[in-house]
């Protein structure tokens, strides 16, 4: 992404080309996908595949600067090596670390800070693929907001790659040594010496195979950190080094190299417009634009009606090819400083503003900050200054990094003696019971401070240990609560949403001397029918549940099953005549009503408001938390299926404690003094625990009107 275009390259009729244009039309087209895409998915639901392009054009060019230097010297400095990758990449990298560090100190709630400082630390040090592809498996963690440093993952594959590719080349200069020496026979050889060339080649092939056979089979197993991490990425990179070790330009068949460059440009244009983020990849899919743009360097400088070369000289494409790396930088922090401020996506007019915006400092990067910092003499003149003032700047934007965080604690434990003193001494009115139909009020007593922290929200979610399966999970983990001698036994199934009132109803149990089994499975609602998500992505729910239900009847000690989901999914229209997952519901609860199981179906809990995350909002207002509410037609919005599904299953008995989050009017996001969520829709622990009192009223009402 950062090397750039200018390449001494051979043609077959011994002429060489110093520049090619190409490679910088690529770049432009790369990181317009990008930013188009990241501004208005929409618009080229693809578009990530930019990075794609660019992953291709690194690999190309920098295998192609390590075999000059291998032809000349049989083999490489990785002391110059590294000392020019340092002087090309870090300088603009760093400022945009240390200038998002700032900017979200300024303008970003408290709650985000500690995981910027870590994303900082990781865009530093280069590892920001791995720090994603770690949120990406964390159920919880993937409901995060997005940081303006997240972009930095491709750049940590590309630094990882420079960091052992020319490490081939040097074992590959190795081995050749130690082959050529056994040649020798009294100083004489015996037949022609091995090739670093031929040798490097060789290593490569195979590494670049092996991550191609490992992405495609990590990719297809469903793993969202197949996205991020390295081991399926390199050989979109090693392709290009192929390239670059195999390719030798002509001026020959100028009309099949123009067709050839069309090609290309159409498997990349094809990519960005049929793919999107619901498609597996890398994998399979990320062929199309990685041989697309190996079509296009391989065809090299064309000529004629049908050659592209008309639109690659264009000055604002070959500009926008010089500023792309400075371009990638700068334009998603702009994005995700506008959504903080705004607390919304940008539509068309902000998106053209940004757009611009981003040009703009692209421009001053390139102009102020790459190209002087490259060609800073003093930098040139010995490969340990680049080196030396790279460590120094890594290790001090590195120490600035963990500055948001150290701040936060610092707010927090100045928070947490009153925090301390609330949780001692609640007052009547604390949590759930703050809310009725005439009040809903935000702060009980004299107190004004909120719990748990907006900054710790997450730490209070919903907490099972190990007794939620994952949506990939092919069956459904049973937990135990309680006295195992106990008369009573009921079971809380569902997804997610019912997991989070485990905190409500364990203490239900523990004071009515009930025996809790538990069976939950993120993100699979307990239906027979199916999810959208299962049928198009790797879920797995209906089979499951169908295993639960099973269980459920063949214990025979379960009395009564308490259930809930998460509103917000669609299901595949199977034909029912009812709107689809309602008759999978009532479906299941006929089944254990039939087998003497009591069923109690509860409400989903409402959805918080679009835009921030609740913890975000209410720790930017956190006097005010009110600002933070919604009204109660938008927290629940009728798509929750559980009254209609009770119609077609009328044992079935509903709980409904929507008055416990939500007045006649509104929804708030404190009540008081206690947070209600915890992430993007499920709530928090304290004030489930809040409401155990109301659960426990409502369930022994329904239970004592089945008898």
């Amino acid at each position: 992404m950062t090397d750039l275009a200018p390449m001494e390259t051979k043609q077959a009729e011994g002429k060489v080309r110093k520049f090619l244009p190409e490679i910088q039309a690529l770049r432009a087209l790369a990181v317009l996908m990008v930013v188009a895409y990241h501004l208005e998915p929409r618009w080229l639901p693809g578009g990530f595949v930019g990075v794609d392009v660019f992953f291709v054009i690194s690999g190309f060019l920098i295998t192609g600067h390590m075999l000059r230097e291998v032809a000349k010297t049989g083999t490489i400095s990785l002391r110059h090596f590294w000392a020019a990758r340092i002087r090309r990449i870090l300088p603009a990298a760093l400022l945009t670390v240390v200038v998002v560090l700032v900017v979200t100190l300024m303008i970003a709630p408290m709650t985000q800070w500690p995981q910027i400082g870590i994303q900082a630390l990781a865009s530093t040090f280069y590892v920001q693929n791995w720090a994603l592809a770690s949120n990406s498996v964390d159920y919880l963690a993937a409901t995060e907001s997005a940081t303006a440093l997240q972009h930095f993952w491709s750049l940590a594959v590309e630094e990882q790659f420079y960091v052992f590719w020319p490490l081939l080349v040097l074992l590959a200069a190795y081995l050749v040594r130690k082959a050529n020496a056994r040649l020798h026979t009294g100083g004489q050889l015996r037949r022609a010496g091995y090739s670093v060339t031929r040798c490097a080649g060789l290593l490569f092939a195979l590494v670049t195979a092996a991550s191609l056979v490992f992405g495609i089979w990590y990719t297809a197993g469903g793993s969202p950190a197949a996205y991020f991490i390295t081991p399926t990425r390199i050989w979109e990179l090693g392709l290009g080094g192929l390239l670059a070790l195999t390719l030798t330009y002509t001026d020959r068949l100028p009309h099949l190299r123009s067709l050839l460059a069309a090609a290309g440009l159409a498997s990349i244009l094809a990519a960005a417009f049929l793919l999107d983020g619901a498609t597996p990849f890398p994998g399979t899919a990320a062929l199309l634009p990685v041989l697309g743009t190996m079509a296009i360097i391989a065809a090299g400088r064309t000529g004629g009606e049908l050659s592209l070369h008309r639109l690659v000289d264009l000055t604002p494409v070959q500009w926008t090819g010089n500023i792309s790396y400075s371009l990638y930088l700068w334009h998603w922090p702009l994005i995700v400083f506008y959504k903080t401020l705004a607390e919304k996506e940008p539509g068309p007019v902000p998106s053209l503003l940004l757009l611009a915006a981003s040009f703009g400092l692209a421009a001053l990067s390139y102009y102020y900050v790459e190209t002087p910092v490259r060609r800073f003499g003093w930098l040139n003149a010995q490969a340990w200054r680049p080196l030396g003032a790279g460590a120094v700047a890594t290790a001090l934007v590195g120490t600035l990094a963990f500055v948001p965080g150290n701040q936060q604690e610092r707010i927090l434990a100045e928070r947490a003696v009153q925090a301390s003193a609330l949780l001692a001494a609640p007052p009547e009115d604390f949590g759930a019971e703050a809310m009725s139909p005439a009040a809903d009020r935000a702060f009980a007593a004299e107190s004004d401070v909120i719990v748990p922290d907006p900054s710790l929200a997450r730490e209070d979610n919903f907490d099972v240990g190990d007794c939620a399966s994952l949506a990939s999970d092919p069956d459904t983990k049973e937990c135990e609560f309680g006295d195992e001698d106990a008369e009573k036994t009921v079971a809380l199934v569902g997804d997610s949403h019912a997991a989070q009132w485990l905190a409500a109803l364990e203490p239900v149990a523990g004071k009515q001397d009930w025996r809790l089994v538990t069976y939950l499975h993120n993100s699979c609602p307990f239906t027979t029918e199916m999810r959208v998500a299962e049928r198009d992505e790797d879920l797995q729910c209906t089979e499951p549940n169908r295993e639960t239900l099973d269980r459920i009847i063949d214990r025979g000690d379960v009395d009564a099953v308490v259930t809930s989901y998460y509103a917000n999914v669609n299901f595949v229209d199977s034909g029912t005549g009812h709107r689809p997952g309602a008759a999978g519901f009532a479906e299941n609860w006929n089944a254990l009503a039939d087998a003497g199981i009591e069923v109690y179906p509860l409400m989903d809990t409402p959805r918080p408001r679009e835009g921030a995350l609740a913890p975000d909002c209410v720790s930017q207002s956190y006097d005010e938390p009110q600002e933070c509410g919604q009204p109660r037609s938008e927290g629940f919005d009728g798509q929750d299926l559980t009254r209609e599904a009770a119609e077609l299953a009328p044992r079935a008995r509903v709980l409904d404690l929507s008055d416990a989050f939500c007045g006649v009017d509104a929804c708030p996001a404190v009540i008081g003094n206690v947070l209600l969520y915890a992430d993007k829709n499920h709530i928090t622990r304290t004030y489930m625990n809040t409401l155990a009192p109301r659960l426990e009223e409502e369930l022994l009402a329904a239970m004592e009107e089945a008898q």
